[in-house]
Parts: structure tokens; C-alpha cells; sequence
């Protein structure tokens, strides 16, 4: 059940890409590339803002809860509904009332990401619990193989879609946003039929203000924990220019809008190409290589846009084949290592500081939508190498939970 919501969900997921399909359908309505980061900020391959916001109120909630699968339950439910509100929102107000179908498209972006923070405290939860650590790697990487395989496909279908004289706006994106709730509904189905192992948890809940204050003696007294935050932040810079790749080859290098899919579609092929590697490295070498090897990777697409003339726009292709080693390699990593140093029994206070620490990542889209407006794309570009590689020297200071435990 749980490859098959993580294949259903990254193939839906294709169909509302933050990195191709939304820059382009917000680009219908507003040339801001602020709204287009904030967009990204929302829902992006690296998280989206609103994960947080919940986080730490949801962990407090559930220690003591034997049962977490309810909540996941719940949220994912509205998860689903949100992509089903914005395919009708977007048909019917999109020629009519263009500034509040951009409304209802931040509407449904936060309640979203808001419904993911809920829902990812359990999630990661029940498969700590139901997974060793030696098969974490495998799933996940299997979950997005297979998922990217499907998504592959989507990207045809959406370059279809976009392509086609026979389906003009708004109804291609309308489409678009429907397919993305049929694939997600049916992969909610699966997620929501998972049987949760029961465990110990705590038997008392803190106040909140001693759950704060316990969360604070984590970040002080577990150093490869604090440490694995801040690689996290550092890394996580690629998320500045995610949004602006496809942005830039539309309005520098000029090229058609059917070239969109084609590049939604390298993406996923990267992706799957990788996450059986990423999968086996982790699983076998450590989730502390993945986390180095996939930051490595995430300073090579801005250094191709930077080193590409702008008579090569097929080069992008390669781009944004690349961009899929990145995200697959960020996800699997920082997922496994996460759920390695987290004590069993304070897993979601773990997750949810994680969610909320990790808020920077979240908010580069919105500034590097700040940064073209105001100043230009290749400083954009720049910024999000040399902070990259700083996260990159950084992660030599971690330590390999697997090799440091008796």
C-alpha cells in the first residue's frame, strides 16, 4: 500500500509540478516573479511553508497517541479535495475573474501544504515504526521509481495537453489540476489502508511550554542533530531558482510552451533514473552519503544554466534531468536520516522541529522570485551555487547515525 500511494501520488503530483506547470499558468495572469516564488513557496519539490506551520502542535497532540492513523486519515482527505477545488475554480473564473482564480489558487496551495504538515507527522511515524533501517532506502527509493516511471508518463500527457490547439486555456490547466486529484485521491485510498504497528509511546502529555522547552534541551544537547538542520538550510538553497529555470528558458531563451512538458518529463526521468541508486546507497552506504552526494548534485543546475549559451536551449533538457537527481537524492537522504537519529518514542517532536527549523528552505522561492524582480536571473543563479556549496562543506560534520550506534 505504501509504494502505491508513493507511485499514484508522484504521478498526480506531475500534473501541479511547482517547477514547470504552475510558473507558467501563473504566468497566464502576472508577469510578477514574486507571486510565481511565492507559488513555489507554497508547494515546492523541496516543501512547501504551510508543512510547518502545524508541525509542532501535531507532535504535542500525538505523543501519547498509540493511534496516529486517524489524523493522517483526515488530512489527506482534504489534501485530495484541494486540487479538485482548484481544477473547478480555474474552469470557471479563469477567462472571467483572472485575479480571483489566482486567489483561489493560493487558497488551495495552503490548505494543502497546511494538510501535509498535519498529515506528515504520522506518516513518517508509522513507517519508522513499521521499517528497519535498513529497508527505509529501498522503499522510498521504490516509491519514487515506480512514481517517476508514472510521472514520466504524465509529463507526456501534460505536454499533450499544453500542445494541443484542440484544448486552449483555461481548460488545459483545468484538465491538468483534475488528473492531479484523480491520481491523489487514489493514492489517499492506499495511503489510508495502511495498518499502523503499534508501539510505546508517552504516557503524559507536556504543557506546551515544556514541550517547547524540551524541544529546545534536543537542539542543545544533540549535536548531529542541530548540524543536520543547518546542512539541511544550506542545501535546500537549489529551492531559490527551482521555480525561475523554466521561467528563464520562456523568457531569455525563448522557447514554445510545448517544450514545458518535455522538460517536466527529463525531470522525472532524472528522478527515476536515481532513486533506486539513491534507494541502495542509503540503505547499504549510509543516509549521511546521500545527503552529500544529492547536495553535490544541487550545484550543477545552476552552474549549466550559467555556463549554457543561449543559442542551446536543449540543454535544459539536461537541466532539468538533473533537478530530478537532486529532489530524489534531497528527499531519500534527509528523510532517512531524519528517522535514523529520532528516538523512537520522540519521532514526531523530532519531525515537527525538523519542519519547523527548516522554514528558510520553504521561503527561498518567494526570494528568489524577489531577486530576478528586482535584480536579475544569473545573480539569482549565482547566489544558489555558492549557498550550496556551503551546505555541501558542511555536511562533513555529520555523523553517520548507523556507524556511531553500538
Amino acid at each position: 500500500m505504501g509504494l502505491i500511494h508513493g507511485t499514484l501520488f508522484t504521478g498526480g503530483q506531475t500534473f501541479g509540478s511547482p517547477d514547470t506547470i504552475l510558473p507558467v499558468f501563473l504566468n497566464h495572469f502576472t508577469s510578477s516573479k514574486v507571486l510565481v516564488g511565492l507559488s513555489s513557496t507554497l508547494l515546492g519539490s523541496l516543501g512547501g511553508i504551510g508543512n510547518v506551520l502545524p508541525q509542532l502542535f501535531i507532535a504535542k497532540r500525538l505523543e501519547t497517541k498509540v493511534h496516529k492513523r486517524p489524523m493522517l486519515r483526515a488530512a489527506i482527505t482534504v489534501r485530495a479535495l484541494c486540487w479538485a477545488f482548484l481544477s473547478l475554480t480555474t474552469l470557471l473564473f479563469a477567462r472571467s475573474y483572472p485575479h480571483l482564480t489566482v486567489s483561489f489558487l493560493f487558497i488551495s496551495l495552503l490548505t494543502f501544504t497546511i494538510m501535509g504538515g498535519v498529515a506528515s507527522i504520522p506518516f513518517f511515524d508509522i513507517w519508522g515504526k513499521a521499517l528497519p533501517p535498513t529497508v527505509r532506502g529501498r522503499f522510498f527509493g521504490h516509491r519514487q521509481f515506480w512514481g517517476g516511471i508514472l510521472a514520466v508518463g504524465s509529463g507526456f500527457i501534460a505536454k499533450i495537453i499544453l500542445g494541443s490547439g484542440r484544448i486552449n486555456f483555461p481548460y488545459n490547466f483545468s484538465l491538468l489540476f483534475f488528473l492531479a486529484f484523480i491520481f491523489m485521491a487514489l493514492s489517499y485510498l492506499a495511503l489510508g489502508s495502511v495498518r499502523e504497528p503499534l508501539h510505546d509511546v508517552h504516557k503524559t502529555s507536556l504543557p506546551f511550554k515544556d514541550f517547547i522547552k524540551k524541544a529546545f534541551l534536543i537542539l542543545k544537547s544533540d549535536n548531529n542533530y542541530r548540524n543536520f538542520l543547518v546542512v539541511q538550510i544550506f542545501g535546500g538553497a537549489g529551492a531559490l531558482a527551482l521555480p525561475f529555470y523554466v521561467l528563464y528558458a520562456k523568457d531569455v531563451l525563448h522557447v514554445e510552451l510545448k517544450m514545458v512538458g518535455f522538460f517536466l518529463m527529463a525531470q522525472m526521468i532524472g528522478s527515476v533514473v536515481s532513486n533506486i541508486l539513491w534507494g541502495y546507497l542509503s540503505d547499504f552506504t549510509g543516509n549521511k552519503r546521500v545527503v552529500q552526494f544529492s547536495t553535490l548534485v544541487g550545484i550543477v543546475p545552476p552552474l549549466i544554466v550559467l555556463l549554457t549559451p543561449r543559442q542551446s536551449p536543449v540543454l535544459f533538457i539536461l537541466l532539468f534531468t538533473v533537478i530530478g537527481f537532486f529532489v530524489a537524492g534531497r528527499v531519500i537522504g534527509k528523510t532517512n536520516f531524519l528517522l535514523d537519529i529520532a528516538p523512537q518514542k520522540d519521532r514526531p517532536l523530532y519531525i515537527s522541529i525538523n519542519g519547523t527549523l527548516t522554514i528558510p528552505v520553504m521561503l527561498f522561492p518567494l526570494v528568489g522570485g524577489i531577486i530576478v524582480q528586482h535584480l536579475s536571473y544569473t545573480f539569482l543563479f549565482i547566489i544558489t551555487a555558492a549557498l550550496i556549496l556551503v551546505g555541501l562543506f558542511l555536511s562533513f560534520k555529520l555523523e553517520d547515525p548507523r556507524k556511531s550506534t553500538p
